[in-house]
């Protein structure tokens, strides 16, 4: 364990440097972690019994990156009660996105309404220009902001640096048990009921995780149906745990992508994102985090942003079914920017 200054200076050395690292902190924990080491890229059917943080895209059929540590340092933070979420801060992007959004949330709905297509993840991106002598200040405003999330800042020379705070877990395996969650439906008031379409809409998840994970675990557990917070916002979750005796390459092949960022059934949601969205997700909706042959803690890549010198991108989006009004669903975006968005303003 090293001081949280030097832990930084470190930070800033290896973005000097060009060295590839991530920096991250799990969910309610103190504790920054710094990987430094070898990048491989490869796909997810690639990997054998490597050790290391892995940083996979969306398409499941394209290559990702293992990084396989070579140094590891820790520090420790405490939460600053000084930083709080500005709910209503607003960018150049937003009059400019909210028509061409609304109208694929209007062309999803219609593709629900005459297809097998249950429920889709329609998305968009943002833009904004930050300080690059400032990502080190980023960052810890980053893990102020979102103690319960999974917090991480990742820099490959040939991606460049993502960044973000994931509320959802995809998979944690250890010692033959597996933790997973289905997360979804979004509101910004905790007094504000739930709809029957948002109920709907974490049911689906949940039944697709559960669909997904049928002859790979035994002693399936679903938990009780909570609220749960994350930033300034709150959604619907369930924990689910069960046994299993397989490898977690093999588990997250089966999850991946999950009806919360892709929609259901699978097939037919990621062919329609492939279709109509115009843009390349990327490793937006991927996923990240630790593997270690048969044990792994790993997030969804949601919450997050991608930043290139002073140009950084932000990616957000929301699940569509037959009972989504559009108007609702836009807000919903603007409602989930805000939590990239109070990192990235006025540091």
């Amino acid at each position: 364990m090293i001081s949280e200054f030097n832990f930084f200076s470190e930070f800033n050395f290896l973005l000097k440097n060009k060295d590839p690292f991530v920096v991250f902190k799990k969910p309610s924990h103190n504790k920054i972690i710094c990987w430094q080491g070898n990048v491989s890229y490869l796909s997810l059917n690639a990997i054998n019994k490597e050790k290391g943080f892995l940083f996979m895209p969306f398409n499941h059929e394209s290559e990702g990156l293992i990084l396989t540590p070579s140094k590891i340092t820790e520090t420790e933070f405490y939460l600053d009660r000084r930083f709080e979420m500005n709910s209503k801060i607003k960018i150049d992007n937003f009059p400019k996105k909210r028509k061409p959004h609304i109208e694929s949330i209007e062309n999803a709905i219609k593709q629900i309404n005459s297809t097998d297509l249950e429920k889709v993840v329609c998305s968009s991106t943002f833009n904004l220009n930050i300080d690059s002598k400032k990502y080190v200040d980023y960052f810890k405003k980053l893990i102020q902001l979102n103690h319960d999330a999974f917090c991480y800042f990742f820099y490959d020379p040939n991606i460049g640096i993502w960044t973000g705070a994931s509320p959802e877990k995809l998979i944690s395996t250890e010692n033959g048990f597996l933790t997973t969650c289905a997360l979804a439906a979004t509101k910004k008031d905790l007094n504000q009921t739930w709809s029957d379409k948002e109920f709907r809409e974490q049911k689906i998840v949940e039944e697709q995780i559960i669909k997904d994970l049928k002859g790979s675990c035994n002693d399936l557990e679903i938990g009780v149906l909570q609220t749960v917070k994350a930033g300034t916002l709150y959604h619907l979750k369930t924990l689910l745990k069960a046994k299993t005796n397989h490898q977690s390459t093999v588990l997250i092949n089966k999850l991946h992508p999950t009806p919360a960022v892709a929609g259901t059934p699978k097939d037919l949601a990621i062919k329609y994102i492939n279709d109509f969205e115009d843009y390349d997700r990327s490793y937006y909706t991927g996923y990240l985090g630790f593997i270690d042959n048969y044990d792994c803690d790993i997030y969804v890549n949601i919450r997050c942003a991608k930043i290139l010198n002073n140009d950084l991108t932000l990616y957000v989006g929301g699940g569509i079914t037959k009972d989504s009004n559009p108007i609702d669903e836009w807000n919903e975006i603007i409602n989930k920017s805000q939590i990239m968005l109070n990192v990235f303003h006025e540091v």
